[in-house]
């Protein structure tokens, strides 16, 4: 198959090159088109890329085709799907061109799937719930509801958009709480080895001189022996703690009462507290405004939610909203912030809810990067001083029992 060299236009206004395999021009430059860009000039070569360009563009293509699917990859594929829709492509042809442009094994077979479900007559939503490790709920029923509306392109694009908002999400959660983290388990570390391996050779050392100690070298030698006398008992009681709390975390009421209690941590409730409430914002917004009832639209919002408890106030509220109750007053508890119901009474009362709670979203979003960058600045000094005192102390006690014994 040919390559051609291109010269086109991007959406943005600006100049882009590139080489693409079809098998004639007239293809070729359909593709290009078809990725949003306007054509300047094509012609034919004789391969994609020259030389070591192109031994490193397969080795790249080798080394990501084995990679497994990740949620940029979905976003990627809806906001693929959502342009080509627009510019007036079929489905099946939109999802060929997607094919053709995915290099992950993996993926590309869920797209032939796709593509055969949909060419036999299948739905795109009942053709996404064949692989439900891949598109959740959420997705599917958005889908469904933009068949019936006729609005796909834009369901679409809604679906990348909170694809992409998620992710950014945890990379900036990942990253802030990523150098605190390495601290951490660095201080870990300096203590096993300060306590296991360092203290107790030197405890001999000083004892074949004899002599009176110093209370803060007495105290560490002390320590030292006690931890390595009880190493067993620690690793034992250690496990079984790990064991005991994911035994619990597996049935249904231990993970009520363990993502309850989380709420209550100072912190780290506020985190997961804010996390939860910018899901519920965005995704009740996106159910709602695709036209989804509400008691359908809060069934399926409170499966997107990991904290159980959360979950199940939704749950909660739900059959409060069937027996008559509105969706503000049904939230109202002490696990939901009190903003939340005072903002969705608003929008029920101005009948602008869709738009309310995606108001709310990106108001808990905002303050959960807050919170996090908080916490990231603050833990940084935090464990430094940790660490630096750790080390200090074991420092003086060796310093205070060298002078001790210089002296004597």
């Amino acid at each position: 198959m040919p390559f051609f060299q291109y010269k086109a236009i991007g959406e943005d206004g600006r100049q882009q090159l590139g080489t693409l395999e079809a098998d004639t021009l007239d293809n070729a430059a359909i593709s290009i088109r078809d990725r949003g860009m306007f054509v300047v000039e094509i012609t034919e070569t004789t391969s994609a890329v020259g030389g070591s360009q192109q031994q490193k563009r397969r080795l790249i293509e080798r080394f990501t085709s084995v990679l497994p699917i990740m949620a940029r990859d979905r976003a990627m594929l809806f906001r693929q799907l959502s342009m080509m829709l627009q510019t007036g492509l079929t489905l099946l042809q939109a999802f060929q061109v997607c094919r053709r442009e995915t290099s992950k094994i993996a993926f590309a077979k869920i797209i032939d799937q796709l593509i055969e479900d949909v060419e036999g007559g299948s739905s795109l939503s009942a053709a996404l719930g064949n692989h439900p490790k891949q598109f959740n709920q959420v997705t599917i029923q958005m889908i469904e509801s933009a068949e019936a509306s006729g609005e796909i392109d834009t369901i679409m694009k809604r679906l990348s958009v909170d694809i992409e908002r998620r992710l950014e999400q945890m990379v900036k959660m990942v990253s802030a709480l990523f150098y605190p983290v390495f601290v951490f388990l660095i201080a870990v570390l300096v203590s096993l080895f300060l306590v296991y391996g360092v203290i107790p050779k030197f405890a001999s050392f000083i004892e074949a001189k004899g002599g009176a100690l110093p209370a803060s070298t007495q105290f560490l030698m002390d320590f030292s022996r006690g931890a390595v006398a009880w190493l067993p008992w620690i690793i034992s009681i250690t496990a079984a703690g790990i064991l005991l709390f994911i035994v619990a975390y597996r049935s249904e009421s231990g993970r009520l009462r363990i993502d309850r209690f989380l709420l209550d941590i100072p912190v780290v409730g506020g985190i997961l507290t804010y996390s939860s409430m910018t899901r519920l914002g965005f995704t009740l917004s996106i159910l709602l405004q695709s036209g989804l009832p509400l008691i359908e639209s809060l069934r399926i919002t409170a499966r997107s939610l990991s904290n159980k408890a959360l979950r199940k106030k939704l749950e909660d509220s739900r059959d409060q909203i069937m027996q008559g109750d509105s969706l503000s007053s049904s939230l109202s508890d002490i696990i939901i912030p009190p903003t939340v119901p005072q903002i969705i009474a608003v929008g029920e009362q101005t009948g602008n809810l869709g738009e309310v709670l995606d108001e709310l979203g990106h108001y808990y979003d905002d303050r959960l990067q807050r919170r996090i960058s908080w916490l990231s600045a603050i833990t940084e000094p935090v464990l430094i001083i940790v660490v630096g005192s750790m080390v200090g102390f074991v420092y003086f006690s060796f310093f205070m029992a060298a002078l001790s014994m210089s002296v004597s």
